[in-house]
């Protein structure tokens, strides 16, 4: 028993270490490698006592004003509720757990809905920007070939209908219906500036103010632009596209045009068995051979001339197309060749053979230069062509929704195929789960340009995977695959673990706020707190002299203990705990659900005594009996606080955290700790003192006399 007791008290005096090491402010320590370590550690502010950034999104609600606006009103739309929902939405992304003290709340702004996000200083303002206008959709499309089919011949239609005069008319009432058109305005260019051979031949054949006849399948360009911050970013990607194309202008125009230099050559390969692309059975058995050959061949051309160049090269060189071509390589630009290869015969000015070997992976080469043209810039008059297309997206017009979307979707996790390639496993509710089940029977049984369809999956819009579906599948699970990294497939999942916004949002504003109270006042609040906490300590002490040393020993653990948790919750469960006014409330609640429990405690132990029991049962038989007590009021206390969490506000959330976490160490400071530390002293006569728990001598002697009285009574 003495053993188990000693072992219990060094796990307090242990507890007590990592507090007293972790609770402290780092700075107590002084200015070393320890205090610099410890400063990772620190409490977290909220917006009330240290400021902190404000986000301003507008919510942008075109779409649902123009639903509600349209000849249907079975289609219209809250726009109030939308609001609500996309309020409730950023408040999820930005603060999942609910202990980060973010603030979400509606304004409005000269007529528009907008929502504004304050955060604390410790909150990632970078990520929270990323989580609050990540596009999360989740839609399943299948492939139906028909429906392409259709959007040509709709397409053709269009075209008929097209005019100089109404191109621009038609063009803004096509792209206002559909979100897969697009109209592109080409600036005037050369032909050698268009990438699409088969378009830039049409487009010079045409007349100016014509369209061209046929709808044209072509790709669009890349779009880009240089970001504030110096970096190059890209605004669309190219997209395979059908097409409507006016050609709008055509001009001749002087033009300064650069021909690169070129150089025509021929050569004599000496390759060896280790060179780039050396055949097996090559005449050459070492590198050191096929040098001296190259060498060789060299001086017996400078000595006799390069007459029979040709025939030398189908004799002697290792390439095989010499045979056919005597080693003549035509004429070329800069570039072509291997660099040692470029680099040489660029840097001869004139005909002639070269007067050394050049060696490259392929070998030694003797080269002989049969004409050089070096670069040239002239003017001339050349035709520039300006044009605009109506494009439709052709990746887009054989897809149709099937509608399973996220809202279907209970969970998204990451997971690993049979190759250990990361992908994102879906797990449906089981309305998904039959959708599911019906879609891919049904995209199963037909059949797409000879061969199985397929079921499409976007998130935000953007096409995830395409994969093939061979027979229906039953279940309430999917995955995503593709060429996901870890992170990428975490990323993936997480984002559809938070799910869509129902109206886009627009960052409109972004600025720093300053703490509602100031420097005197936290301090003037936190200098009131540590008198109250002294104050307790001190009445302890007076009223149960010994027991109430013991009582503020744990509270000072229990404050201790409390900062260190403050310090160190893990981002995994939510943190940090961010600490407001309000969650102060909390912690100095459950200090008096502390002292409250403490004062049950040693009340029971007094009562004990009186009864006669000696010191060390009377401790055993004081917590026993104040538990229950201890643990009902604790416990109604957490159920309030559960509440209060789970439907609260995040300033509610603050003060239900903080106030969770002060009574469940209350509970453990003073059944644990304060026992612990009575049944260590009590193994000590000196302590074994009545008096050093408040109780008389003489009155335990008529206590006893009463009770010896009753017992011989009954």
């Amino acid at each position: 028993m003495r053993k188990q007791i000693i072992n219990r008290f060094l796990f307090v005096v242990g507890i007590a270490i990592i507090a007293f090491f972790i609770g402290l402010p780092f700075s107590f320590f002084g200015d070393n490698a320890f205090s610099k370590k410890l400063s990772d550690f620190k409490v977290t502010l909220s917006l009330d006592l240290a400021g902190g950034t404000e986000l301003d999104y507008r919510i942008d609600l075109s779409d649902a004003m123009a639903q509600n606006s349209d000849d249907d009103p079975s289609n219209d739309v809250s726009l109030d509720s939308i609001t609500e929902s996309v309020r409730d939405a950023l408040e999820q992304r930005v603060n999942p757990a609910g202990v980060g003290e973010i603030i979400v709340k509606r304004s409005q702004v000269e007529g528009e809905e907008h929502v504004i996000i304050q955060m604390p200083p410790s909150s990632n303002v970078v990520k929270a920007k990323q989580d609050a206008e990540r596009d999360n959709r989740l839609d399943f499309f299948e492939e139906d070939p028909e429906k392409e089919n259709a959007a040509r011949s709709e397409i053709q239609g269009y075209l008929a209908q097209m005019t100089p005069w109404n191109w621009e008319v038609k063009a803004d009432e096509i792209t206002s219906k559909n979100q897969f058109v697009s109209l592109k305005k080409i600036d005037s260019r050369f032909r050698d500036e268009i990438s699409d051979q088969t378009l830039g031949d049409k487009l010079f054949a045409a007349k100016p103010g014509t369209f061209l006849g046929d709808i044209i399948e072509t790709q669009t360009e890349a779009e880009y632009t240089i970001a504030p911050d110096g970096n190059l970013q890209i605004l669309a990607l190219p997209k395979n596209v059908l097409a409507i194309v006016y050609v709008k202008e055509k001009n001749e125009v002087p033009r300064e045009k650069t021909e690169k230099p070129k150089v025509h050559a021929r050569h004599i390969l000496f390759a060896y068995p280790e060179a780039r692309r050396a055949e097996d059975g090559i005449k050459y058995k070492t590198k050191e051979e096929a040098k001296a050959e190259a060498e060789k061949m060299l001086q017996k051309l400078k000595d006799e001339g390069t007459t029979d160049f040709e025939a030398l090269a189908k004799e002697f060189s290792t390439e095989n197309a010499a045979q056919r071509t005597g080693g003549d390589l035509g004429e070329f630009e800069p570039g072509r060749m291997v660099e040692e290869f470029d680099k040489a015969v660029f840097a001869a000015t004139a005909p002639g053979l070269l007067p050394e070997v050049v060696e490259s992976p392929f070998g030694f080469h003797v080269i002989e230069i049969l004409d050089t043209q070096p670069e040239k810039t002239e003017s001339v008059q050349e035709m520039k062509v300006g044009y605009e297309m109506l494009a439709w997206d052709l990746d887009e017009l054989r897809w149709v929704s099937t509608g399973l979307s996220g809202k279907q979707l209970e969970n998204a996790r990451v997971g690993y195929d049979e190759v250990g390639q990361p992908l994102v496993n879906l797990l449906f509710d089981n309305e998904g789960a039959d959708l599911f089940a019906e879609i891919t029977g049904r995209v199963a049984s037909k059949r797409c340009d000879g061969t199985y369809c397929r079921l499409g999956i976007k998130v935000g819009g953007q096409w995830i995977t395409q994969p093939t579906v061979r027979e229906k599948i039953v279940g309430r699970s999917s995955q995503i695959t593709g060429k996901f990294t870890f992170d990428g497939a975490k990323d993936l999942a997480d984002g559809l673990n938070l799910g869509a916004i129902d109206a886009p949002v627009i960052l409109s504003g972004q600025m720093t706020i300053t703490p509602e109270l100031g420097h005197d006042q936290l301090q003037k609040s936190l200098t009131a707190g540590l008198y109250g906490f002294l104050v307790i300590l001190v009445f302890m002490i007076l009223m149960y002299r010994f027991a109430g040393i013991v009582a503020s020993v744990s509270l000072v653990l229990y404050a201790g203990i409390f900062m260190t948790i403050l310090k160190v919750w893990p981002e995994s469960l939510g943190g940090p705990i961010v600490l407001s006014l309000a969650g102060m409330a909390g912690i100095v609640l459950s200090i008096g659900l502390a002292v409250d429990g403490n004062i049950l405690i040693f009340e029971r132990l007094k009562e004990e005594v009186r009864r006669g029991r000696g010191l060390l049962q009377a401790v055993d038989l004081g917590f026993e009996r104040a538990w229950p007590a201890i643990r009902d009021s604790n416990l109604t206390t957490l159920l309030i606080c559960v509440i209060l969490f789970t439907f609260g506000s995040s300033v509610i959330k603050g003060f239900a955290i903080t106030l969770i976490v002060g009574t469940l160490l209350s509970m453990f400071t003073a059944i644990t700790i304060s026992r612990n530390l009575l049944q260590f002293a009590l193994l000590w006569k000196f302590f074994q003192k009545p008096w050093l728990f408040g109780l008389n001598e003489s009155s335990l002697q008529t206590e006893n006399k009463k009770l010896g009285a009753q017992i011989r009574k009954r």
